[in-house]
């Protein structure tokens, strides 16, 4: 019985000693080694705080920072990255939700980690012992039970304060083992890593890299912004395994070539909805890969349904999320996405009112307790038995009379010649749709081709081309900010 993924970590490092675990242009670790400099964090940190205490990360995403990771857990604690790049006030809402009992750090971030740290203590990776005390980590280890928190990741708030999302043990041990088998991963896989170690995704590309005892390669981040770069690094990597979200995989479709990923063989989605042209491209040019649609909200640990992309879709079709993982139940209320089963999380930490709002009884089942989640995402199923994302209840608006998804018109907007990636908003003051797109299109082209892809009363009222879309840390397109820019650029003229 597998309580903890600790246990993952023993057998890579017994049985792949010497292989890389995780690894980037400029530092490595094999799973012996990752195993040993985890424990000796864990040493550390255990003669510091109790078992079951929130440690926050403050470091770059490195090998050494998912050895401080691992590091918590083996002190029987729980651990949250933090993004050193984001805005010091969101470091701050972040530190006041999550009250950390130690702030573990590099020496480059200690004056940010004491900045923030008001009454936890700091400990450096350097002070860490160079020898583990092998009991203290036995006595922590016994104490571990499957519902114990393995991490609480923090994501946007409707308010603008962030949620902490708390997973335990279980529901990674239970999302992981579904995801080795479901997504049939061999042993020794090598991961090409996109997403960062704060964002869910990353928790796919972890812990099925230790469980089959592969490696983790961590893309620089630069390469993403240069598409021929990106393509050459997973070649010279011999890279056959990528978990991207979809504006990543867009953003290199274009430059892709047949033959220049000759070790590609799985290619995994999550995050956004999947342009059918960008899925296209990359068939045509990798036509030997796995392809694999997901879809999951933090809160149910990564994910909680999939598609294997099974047949042909035109550039304009939408592609279906598919069907519940194993162990996982999806039942649409009112066309609402609702998700229960072991991926569930307890719930946002330290947030009890906003955790009842959105973590429910299920209706269906009066006669038990059984919570469901309410995704705030719309679906429905099409005459295959397969359920399809149609975009979230906020972005669902109604104009004229007629109920509108704007995720329709992305749709239709990326499936358009001559867009590389589009996305679109409402603007409610103006009472009109926003659409925005990187490519060579030209708008009278694209005002035709969504004029025969979409009805009247959906066409967007502009067309905005720009040479980028904003991006969230996690690299999705991001709305907001969008939004913003093209409201403050209006109000300069």
């Amino acid at each position: 019985m597998t309580r903890c993924v600790l246990d993952w970590l023993d057998a890579a490092a017994q049985r792949a000693a010497n292989a890389l675990a995780v690894d980037a242009p400029d530092s490595a670790l094999t799973w012996a080694q990752m195993r040993a400099q985890a424990r000796r964090i864990g040493c550390a940190i255990a003669r510091r705080v109790a078992p079951q205490m929130p440690v926050l990360i403050v470091m770059e995403k490195s090998p050494a920072c998912v050895a401080a990771m691992l590091g918590a857990v083996c002190a029987g604690c729980f651990y949250t990255p933090l993004d050193v790049a984001m805005p010091p006030n969101r470091m701050r809402l972040i530190y006041d939700a999550l009250q950390p009992a130690l702030v573990v750090c590099e020496e480059k971030h200690l004056a940010l980690a004491q900045s923030l740290a008001a009454g936890a203590q700091v400990l450096l990776l350097s002070q860490a012992p160079q020898a583990e005390d092998a009991a203290l980590l036995e006595r922590r280890r016994e104490q571990m039970i499957d519902t114990d928190l393995l991490y609480v990741l923090f994501t946007s708030g409707s308010t603008g304060v962030p949620k902490g999302v708390a997973i335990a043990h279980r529901s990674v041990v239970d999302f992981v083992s579904w995801a080795c088998e479901a997504l049939r991963l061999p042993e020794g896989l090598r991961f090409g890593s996109q997403a960062p170690f704060y964002f869910d995704n990353s928790v796919l590309d972890i812990y099925c890299a230790m469980r089959r005892a592969g490696s983790l390669f961590l893309i620089p981040q630069r390469d993403f912004m240069f598409p021929r770069r990106l393509l050459a690094t997973l070649a010279q990597q011999r890279i056959d395994t990528v978990f991207w979200v979809p504006s990543a995989l867009t953003l290199a479709a274009d430059a892709l070539v047949p033959g220049s990923l000759p070790d590609l063989r799985r290619v995994f989605f999550c995050g956004e909805i999947m342009p059918c042209r960008t899925l296209n491209l990359w068939r045509a040019a990798v036509p030997e890969a796995d392809y694999v649609n997901m879809y999951g909200p933090t809160e149910i640990t990564d994910v909680c349904a999939w598609y294997r992309v099974d047949r042909d879709f035109a550039d304009g079709d939408s592609l279906p999320i598919g069907f519940p993982c194993a162990n996982t139940r999806i039942t649409l209320i009112d066309g609402e996405i609702c998700v229960g089963g072991t991926c569930l999380s307890p719930g946002y930490y330290n947030a009890p009112e906003k955790t009842a709002e959105v973590f429910t009884q299920n209706p269906y089942r009066p006669q038990i307790h059984e919570r469901i989640y309410h995704t705030g995402d719309l679906g429905r199923y099409n005459d295959r038995g397969e359920l399809m994302f149609l975009g979230r209840r906020d972005d669902q608006i109604k104009r004229n009379g007629y109920r509108i998804e704007l995720g329709e018109i992305e749709c239709a907007l990326n499936a358009a010649a001559g867009v590389t990636l589009g996305c679109c908003y409402f603007d409610a003051g103006a009472g009109r749709i926003v659409g925005a797109y990187v490519g060579d299109a030209e708008e009278k082209a694209l005002k035709a081709a969504l004029k025969a892809a979409l009805p009247k009363y959906m066409l967007p009222d502009v067309l905005l081309r720009r040479e980028s879309l904003p991006r969230t840390g996690s690299g999705k397109v991001d709305r907001r900010a969008l939004r913003q820019e093209v409201e403050h650029e209006h109000s300069v003229r």
